[in-house]
């Protein structure tokens, strides 16, 4: 696990193990999902179709970021909506999430954040979610694509297929 300090924010912001991403997620869709780490980053803005969410404090201070690669956005939507791995790989292979898959994943990393807020470390929330290009501030960009503290994590879903997603520390 890395640890990036947050001197603004008076505490620590961890970078989530695996092993709690891969719980939050398994618990959520009610299945096991299998994480590798060392993933691929997700491309972030132009028309990637990734879904940023930014976590903050209660300072409302730019805490993390969660960017989720269109084809697990899909998968992930598809997979807690009940909804057939067929709709999710069309959607993928669009390239854009229709509104309900998009809402799935939303609350997929609204529940997420449990997974930043450990002992020790301020209290984040879900603050925002940018699905497109236009959605995603420059400053959260700028935050999606920084080197580290991050981990960048493949995400296999059962019956539907796997993608990428990064939780990146500010």
């Amino acid at each position: 696990m890395t640890v990036g300090t947050r001197p603004d924010a008076g505490g620590v912001t961890a970078v989530p193990s695996l092993k709690a991403v891969r719980d939050t997620i398994s618990g959520l869709l009610g299945k096991d999902v299998e994480v590798r780490p060392d993933a691929e980053p997700p491309t972030v803005g132009g028309d990637s179709g990734t879904v940023v969410g930014l976590y903050v404090d209660d300072g409302l201070r730019s805490a993390a970021v969660m960017v989720v690669d269109l084809p697990l956005a899909a998968r992930l939507g598809a997979a807690i909506g009940l909804v057939p791995p067929t709709t999710a790989g069309a959607a993928a292979d669009a390239g854009t999430l229709a509104a309900g898959l998009r809402e799935n994943v939303t609350e997929i990393l609204n529940v997420l954040a449990r997974v930043l807020n450990v002992a020790g470390a301020p209290h984040v929330r879900l603050y925002s979610v940018a699905a497109t290009a236009q959605e995603l501030r420059p400053d959260v960009r700028a935050l999606a694509v920084k080197a580290a503290p991050r981990v960048d994590i493949e995400v296999e879903v059962p019956r539907y297929g796997s993608g990428v997603m990064s939780v990146v520390i500010a």
